[in-house]
């Protein structure tokens, strides 16, 4: 059995208090509230930052931490955090998001991994780690991008290692596979299991889950085009339960996740088609203790919401208004116009048509009346979902994330909030750019390559912020949208430094431990040209951005742990629900096990902004469990690292005591 987190140091104030409670399903939970004694709950440490928001400032420590040109030249584009070396410091993988096997004797940079050396750098172990083996035992593997879980529930995270194949990718043999961690950053290769249906693997977005609440983490696996702009070449995204022990079995169909092959006009007006996925999110957004299933489409088709209703799920994709936004005017598609120019006898369908601003050569029979103007072709090219409590209402909210083009016109979606107010009772709601202030500039010719996204507390102020990463079109960059006391946002990316040209992907990372989200973020060369301001870099160079906003504020820092039994939640505790209310507010955070295109991680401490509030009147942690039970606690102080086991109860340590271990 690996050490827990605190085992490497004693732990200044334990309260030791198991709770175990009975309940349901979507129905109302009864909990043990219990009151701290004084003797066990340390002293208080108030911080007084005043009334939020706060200047957010980042630093670009780079260099200082090792990353930089002079350094270990770290390059890539996807990252994803993780601790592997059961050191309570948050680790980090970075790849280029390739689909081929790289060489360990003249690494190109393809993927890397990096242990934290306590918040002063980060040592390579790409090449010791293990995770990089083929199954012939030889190094160099296909490594698309990994995300991070533990399957066998012994306390050491797992790997998730994709590779990406399709009918366009050079054969390897390498399949995406798991790899077991020992708790020392090593891994070793778990049996083999197919992720996949056919013999195509296009996997685009991976989470952990525990969709059947069995103590055992499961895998849901997204798959985008068989071989790319083929819709008939799409692939079924795949459900796989595990067994506790590394292996997997397939679970797509009695999960009742199964989608059409085909293309007939029938199939893709219903949205029950194999989809293009990008994408895949797994949170619990009803708020019934069951983790849901989203999945984003490229292309724009509709995109998915599974609702789960205890361990099957049901297809609410068009009743929640998920699948996309209502704007369906196509009348400034530059294919549709194309299509009216060279179709003089069109008729009334092309009467006010307007004519295209782009050389129509090629494009004449781009647009199919009857089909490209139904409902599901004028979607979005989906690339993400993010699941938080965005407007602090106690219940989850979803940024959708999407690439935009000036020219497929205004019905394409564009990345917006779609909030929940009383889901799946009543739909989404899209209050729209305008309303919320997630706006852009745009000059002519623009582009939106939005290709994921963060959202938590960056300043600390007790409202939740997005980072949106935008990439491969001229002009893009990472846009940080600050909420504001009103509930809107404000872009502060420039003003705050994280605006980080050509951003692709990025993780939430408190990489010395000092209490604040810190941001280590990929980018993207692609479509860099010789015209373009600021011209291309050498390379696509990873950011590592230190949070050094001030005043601080009060925080609540926690770790989850669940207790790994058959009738407990997943050690890693991926999908635990922590609820805390402080200062007359209530706040909500997810434990999730990786989502978006290409994978998306962050940090496993949770970290909870609470602006001037020092006491948490009451905090509960709902378990992923059989029973859906809870632990309550009551009169928590701010600042200071609390475990939480789920059998064991909760302990503190202070930062700097956790920091020195």
């Amino acid at each position: 059995m690996a050490r827990s987190l605190f085992a490497l140091a004693m732990v200044a104030f334990p309260l030791m208090v198991g709770v175990s409670c009975s309940g349901g399903g979507g129905e109302a939970q009864d909990t043990d509230e219990l009151t701290s004694d004084a003797d066990t709950v340390p002293p208080l440490i108030c911080r007084t930052p005043g009334v939020g928001p706060y200047p957010i400032v980042f630093t670009d420590v780079t260099d200082e931490i090792g990353f930089g040109e002079t350094g270990l030249v770290v390059v890539g584009s996807v990252v994803t955090s993780a601790d592997i070396n059961n050191d309570g410091w948050p680790d980090l993988y970075i790849s280029k998001g390739a689909k081929t096997r790289e060489n360990s004797e003249v690494p190109t940079g393809l993927y890397r991994l990096f242990i934290n050396d306590k918040g002063t750098g980060f040592t390579e172990t790409t090449w010791t780690s293990g995770l990089f083996k083929r199954r012939d035992g030889e190094d160099g593997r296909v490594s698309s991008f990994v995300v991070w879980g533990d399957v066998n529930n012994d306390g050491n995270m797992d790997a998730f290692n994709a590779a990406y194949f399709d009918a366009d990718t050079d054969e390897t043999g390498d399949q995406s596979s798991v790899f077991l961690g020992k708790g020392d950053g090593t891994f070793t290769i778990a049996p083999l299991h197919e992720f996949f249906t056919t013999y195509l693997d296009p996997v685009a977005g991976v989470s952990f889950l525990d969709y059947d609440r069995d103590g055992l983490l499961d895998i849901f696996v997204g798959h985008h085009y068989g071989k790319y702009g083929y819709l008939n070449m799409a692939e079924q995204d795949t459900l796989h339960r595990g067994d506790g022990a590394g292996k997997f079995t397939h679970a797509t169909d009695e999960a009742g996740l199964t989608t059409l092959k085909g293309t007939t006009d029938e199939i893709i007006k219903s949205g029950k088609n194999h989809k293009p996925t990008w994408g895949v999110t797994a949170c619990d957004v009803d708020g019934d203790g069951w983790t849901d299933l989203m999945t984003t489409t490229y292309g724009r088709g509709f995109n998915m919401f599974w609702r789960n209703k205890g361990g099957t799920f049901e297809d609410l994709s068009i009743s929640s208004k998920f699948a996309e936004d209502e704007m369906l005017d196509y009348a400034d598609d530059q294919w549709y116009l194309c299509y009216c120019k060279s179709h003089t006898d069109a008729g009334d369908y092309c009467a006010d048509a307007a004519s295209p601003s782009i050389d129509c050569t090629g494009l004449e029979e781009a647009w199919e009346p009857g089909f490209s103007d139904h409902p599901a072709r004028l979607g979005g090219n989906s690339s993400a979902t993010v699941c938080a409590d965005i407007d602090g209402d106690g219940d989850m909210d979803l940024l959708a994330v999407e690439l935009a083009h000036w020219h497929i016109g205004q019905a394409s979606d564009k990345t917006e909030i779609l909030r929940n107010d009383g889901f799946p009772e009543k739909p989404f709601v899209r209050p729209g750019r305008e309303a919320t202030g997630i706006l852009r500039t745009h000059v002519s010719g623009w582009n939106e390559g939005d290709l994921g996204a963060l959202a938590d507390d960056i300043d600390n102020d007790g409202r939740i912020d997005l980072y949106v990463l935008s990439s491969d079109y001229p002009g893009t960059y990472a846009l940080l949208y600050q909420q504001q006391a009103d509930g809107t946002f404000a872009e502060k990316g420039s003003d705050a430094g994280v605006r980080v040209i050509r951003s692709h992907g990025a993780t939430l990372i408190d990489y010395d431990r000092d209490g604040d989200y810190d941001m280590v973020v990929g980018s993207s060369l692609m479509r860099w040209s010789a015209s373009d301001v600021p011209p291309a870099p050498s390379q696509p160079w990873v950011k590592v951005l230190r949070n050094d906003t001030a005043p601080a504020a009060n925080r609540f820092m926690f770790l989850l742990e669940g207790a790994g039994t058959v009738d407990g939640t997943n050690r890693a505790a991926i999908g635990a629900r922590i609820t805390v209310k402080a200062g007359g507010k209530t706040f909500i955070r997810e434990y999730q096990g990786g989502y978006g295109l290409f994978g998306f991680q962050n940090d496993p401490l949770i970290i909870v902004g609470a602006g001037e509030a020092c006491v948490a009147d009451e905090i509960t942690v709902r378990w992923p469990n059989k029973k859906g039970s809870s632990s309550t606690f009551n009169e928590i102080p701010a600042n200071y690292v609390v475990r939480i086991h789920e059998k064991d109860g909760l302990s503190y340590q202070t930062p700097e005591e956790y920091a020195a271990r």
